[in-house]
């Protein structure tokens, strides 16, 4: 009798460590951040008219991806999202303000997060058709096969080199290959806890047209970026304005 009180002893403790590893997986809440672009601090809207230092100018699309999204917390990092794909111009809207629900999350007081702007090496390496429908990495349209890179940052628009009320100049920044990869890390108190609201990041696009010494790009000089991979001077001096253009809430 005393063998079998022992075997199912071992049993109950077995089966209740295993719930309380379960449960220890479940733990954390939902938690939203809601991703925006903007242009001088307003709503950026597609095919609406800018003023961009003396060149009117607008945006036809507005798209990115984020990689390891990241709370920090000290020494503690907790990845909410390995790969992200931002749509702020969708075919069927002005704008969009994506919101997307991250599960699971301990909950706690954040110091700050840490972004990926584009898509990091590890996975940059690989392709669309290396990804199922639906993951952000299957879209072939951020692809550049020539390259073998996604693109990381498209902003196309269109602008009035001489201000004769045409826009007559195309705009084609298409950010993309390991170099132009860059993180960036905020700090700003982030409160996960049940009930809480959830943070909202803002990408300037005005900012990030902006060096940091506050001149603007020049447009009509550096209308695009290059076609060659061999050339990405000029997407690796906008993906640099990201740390500005960025804004963190809650």
């Amino acid at each position: 009798m005393k063998k079998y009180t022992i075997f199912f002893a071992l049993i109950s403790f077995a089966f209740l460590s295993s719930c309380g590893e379960h449960g220890a997986e479940d733990l954390g809440v939902n938690f939203d951040i809601t991703f925006r672009a903007t242009f001088d601090g307003a709503q950026l809207e597609k095919n609406k008219d800018y003023q961009f230092g003396s060149v009117p100018m607008f945006v036809e699309a507005c798209r990115m991806y984020l990689s390891d999204i990241t709370l920090l917390q000290g020494n503690r990092e907790i990845v909410l999202s390995e790969i992200e794909y931002l749509n702020f111009t969708p075919s069927n809207a002005v704008f969009a303000t994506p919101t997307i629900t991250f599960k699971n999350v301990p909950e706690g007081e954040y110091t700050g997060i840490r972004l990926g702007y584009g898509v990091k090496p590890s996975l940059n390496a690989k392709r669309p058709a290396d990804f199922s429908a639906g993951h952000p990495l299957s879209i072939e349209n951020d692809y550049w096969a020539g390259w073998s890179s996604y693109i990381f940052t498209t902003l196309d628009g269109k602008a009035d080199s001489d201000n004769n009320g045409s826009k007559d100049l195309s705009l084609a920044y298409h950010c993309g290959s390991n170099p132009v990869y860059k993180t960036f890390e905020f700090a700003h108190t982030i409160h996960v806890h049940a009930g809480e609201p959830g943070a909202r990041i803002s990408f300037d696009m005005k900012e990030f047209l902006t060096l940091a010494d506050g001149t603007l790009y020049n447009l009509l000089i550096h209308p695009a970026t290059s076609n060659s991979a061999a050339d990405v001077t000029v997407a690796q001096t906008l993906t640099a304005n990201f740390g500005r253009a960025t804004t963190v809430e809650q």
